[in-house]
């Protein structure tokens, strides 16, 4: 989730002058109601938008909103589009001109955004070309004094641009190529760069879980299923990412009832509105949100204010029920009072004791940085680069020509994730990918049979291996991030900062521990790190497997 600023029909954007500098602008997008003889869109304001600008934007980018929204099931939009005349522009009174396609981007973005009432993040920039009605995206022009602007603006944490490949040089020239690159690469001290070829790519950059749950329940798609592939492209990728409301519902509020419970009701309203309005009873709705309360800790149900529901909305909600849905309508009614939500087994037979929030705060700032969804968000970047890593074949004729590959893929994954050197080595890079490969394949038969599975196109062929390698090289970033996570937080402890977070872990895992551990006294294990580190991991691992069943049903 994302506690990032946000707003509904807009995106920023920067602009190049005749004098070769950027300057900040933004996007402004809203529904308007269609007259009769008025067109599907308009553009509107002080900022001039070109011919070329506008005949694309009605041509290209709003049937690509159109086939996403009506396949959504929703109706068609119409669309009104300006831009603000910001930054130094503003400051000096020069009027701005989007003459280019540069500004694609941010104009699809805030459509889409306006269309389906989702918002986009107020800290991303994002300049490209819409270059086919499929989706995909080109390279453009000035890349360099983009970068510029954009570290200017200190409300600015992201830069999104086309993938700079190859084909990019049918676009522009090799040194604005180059220049490019460098600029790129120099930003990241102050920026978070990411490359996207596609409009699947940037929505699922741009548009938060959070914000796709609210925005599904408001605008009416949250109950859209998975769309058969008809298009067999980026807009199907869109549309994918769209659905699977019913899943991320789930995932976005134990979020939130641990992070935010207010904005954690807030959704629960949302989300009973909704079904109020089909006018329909959610299927074991009562049973999922008891099971949600008793997953969270005991600290996180302390912040919660019953009712987590308001009794008049409740009781519209429960008129829908069907008689099947009795026993789910009672669950439901004590659980929004705080009823029955702890367990009735005890944890341990220590006695009775309230934790302070500074005993549980190690424990919970460990779990918060280590479970699935965090490290899911955290190295998103390494799925991003396999995702844009296009192979021309899928099979080789040489143990050489795989290992060339590799090394080209390693790279690639380094770029993506900010940690590839301004110059990479290349001899490095090699090693690394051979080393890659010997661990992915250790028990599969070595390289050698890595080899043969991409000589003979077998299992997948090299699409198979680069997958298998994804996998292995974020398992090990993962786990070097977690055991940093933990020397960190355990670092600079004494003894009784110890013994008070180990006795907060064993309070919040004594269910998953054997019962020769449930009676121990937390001194036992506060001298061993490895011990604490084990306990963390096992409660995260059994609350991971608890929330993919939870979200399942």
């Amino acid at each position: 989730m994302d506690e990032r600023p946000q707003v509904i029909g807009r995106a920023k954007m920067a602009l190049v002058s005749g004098s070769g500098k950027a300057v900040i602008s933004q996007i402004v997008v809203r529904q308007i109601e269609q007259q009769a003889g008025s067109k599907h869109l308009r553009f509107v304001g002080n900022v001039r938008f070109s011919e070329p600008v506008q005949e694309h934007t009605e041509n290209i980018i709003l049937p690509i909103i159109d086939c996403i929204v009506e396949t959504l099931g929703l109706d068609r939009k119409n669309f009104e589009i300006s831009a603000l005349n910001l930054g130094a522009a503003s400051a000096r009174d020069v009027g701005i001109d989007v003459s280019g396609l540069s500004a694609d981007l941010p104009i699809i973005l805030a459509m889409l955004s306006s269309a389906l009432q989702i918002p986009v993040s107020s800290d991303f920039i994002a300049t490209g070309h819409i270059a086919s009605a499929n989706g995909d995206i080109s390279a453009v022009e000035g890349i360099p004094a983009k970068v510029e602007a954009a570290q200017k603006d200190i409300s600015v944490r992201y830069f999104i641009y086309p993938d700079l490949d190859d084909e990019s040089l049918k676009v522009i020239s090799p040194n604005q190529m180059d220049s490019s690159i460098k600029a790129i690469m120099a930003a990241r001290d102050h920026l978070r760069t990411r490359a996207v070829r596609d409009v699947g790519k940037l929505v699922r950059l741009v548009f938060t879980e959070e914000s796709i749950v609210f925005g599904s329940l408001q605008e009416g798609f949250f109950d859209t299923s998975m769309i058969p592939d008809k298009f067999n492209n980026p807009i199907q990728d869109v549309i994918s990412f769209l659905t699977y409301n019913k899943e991320r519902f789930w995932n976005v509020m134990n979020y939130l009832f641990n992070e935010n419970p207010e904005k954690g009701k807030e959704l629960l309203r949302t989300f009973a509105q909704f079904y109020i309005g089909r006018p329909e009873y959610p299927k074991c709705f009562g049973a999922g949100l008891l099971q949600l309360m008793r997953s969270l800790s005991s600290v996180a149900r302390g912040r919660i204010d019953f009712p987590i529901l308001d009794r008049d909305l409740c009781t519209k909600l429960i008129s829908f029920a069907k008689a099947s849905d009795y026993d789910d309508r009672r669950i439901l009614l004590n659980t929004i009072d705080g009823k029955n939500i702890e367990d009735t087994c005890p944890v341990n037979t220590q006695p009775e004791f309230k934790l302070s929030d500074s005993e549980c705060t190690v424990f919970n700032t460990v779990v918060s940085l280590i479970n699935e969804q965090a490290l899911a968000r955290k190295f998103s970047a390494i799925d991003s680069a396999r995702a844009s890593f296009i192979l021309e074949s899928l099979k080789v004729k040489s143990y050489e020509e795989l290992i060339n590959i590799l090394q080209a893929y390693y790279i690639h994954m380094q770029r993506y994730t900010g940690s590839s050197p301004e110059k990479p080595d290349m001899s490095e890079a090699r090693c690394e990918a051979i080393k890659l490969l010997e661990r992915t394949f250790h028990d599969k038969g070595g390289d050698r049979a890595a080899f043969v599975q991409a000589r003979d196109c077998t299992q997948g062929g090299i699409r198979s291996i680069l997958d298998m390698i994804t996998e292995q090289y974020k398992a090990q970033k993962q786990d070097a991030y977690i055991n940093r996570v933990f020397k960190d937080a355990i670092a600079d402890m004494d003894w009784e900062e110890r013994v008070k977070c180990i006795r907060a872990v064993i309070k919040e895992v004594g269910r998953f521990l054997p019962e020769e551990l449930k009676n121990q006294p937390p001194e036992r294990f506060a001298r061993d790190d490895e011990t604490i580190e084990t306990i963390i991991r096992t409660y995260v691992r059994c609350s991971d497997k608890f929330n993919q069943s939870l979200s399942r049903m």
